[in-house]
């Protein structure tokens, strides 16, 4: 029973090339995801903070707000060095880079994570890929072998088939001798002239 080995050729072809787009697919969308959230984590950094509410337009309506000081009439307040402002804007901005740092250490502690189980999904899937090539050439070696052992018996047969015609053809020229020597009397002499 003959085996198409072009089918088999196809399969594997149609294998390797299923497996390549889905890692490739793969791949384009985990770069898509990662630049996503590049550039709201740049922007989110960039991004000034949100006025406070009413500010602009009490300005613009042209009407003082309650709480507004006239920095004229309101008695002026000595800033020392040192003093409680200057320490609370100096936290305000320590404070606003470990919250950065936070937020990056969870994204790179996200990416890591996510690329391990990326990792662990395509190792899996090459290793499917890997057993089943195995097994293939498994089949395949002993498809040969099998091919190998009928062409030995064709062989083997074929010499065999060569050998009894041989031998019948030995068996009746002595026959034929025989015959000659028993009507005649006379053994029959082979003659070596060249």
């Amino acid at each position: 029973m003959g085996l198409d080995y072009d089918s088999y050729g196809s399969e594997f072809a149609t294998a390797v090339a299923a497996a390549a787009f889905a890692i490739h697919s793969f791949e384009e969308e985990s770069l898509e995801y990662q630049k996503k959230m590049n550039a709201k984590a740049e922007i989110e950094r960039i991004r000034p903070p949100p006025p406070e509410s009413g500010r602009l337009s009490k300005r613009f309506s042209g009407k003082e707000a309650k709480d507004a000081v006239n920095f004229e009439t309101s008695p002026r307040k000595r800033m020392e060095p040192g003093s409680i402002a200057s320490r609370s804007s100096f936290e305000n901005q320590r404070g606003n880079s470990t919250r950065r740092r936070n937020v990056e250490s969870k994204a790179n502690s996200w990416e890591r994570a996510a690329m391990a189980k990326i990792r662990e999904r395509y190792e899996k899937m090459n290793s499917r890929i890997v057993a089943w090539e195995n097994e293939k050439k498994r089949k395949a070696k002993l498809d040969k072998e099998r091919k190998e052992l009928a062409r030995m018996d064709h062989i083997a047969g074929a010499a065999r088939m060569q050998m009894e015609e041989k031998r019948r053809n030995e068996e009746s020229e002595g026959r034929d001798k025989a015959k000659r020597i028993r009507s005649s009397g006379k053994v029959p002499f082979s003659c070596f002239c060249f």
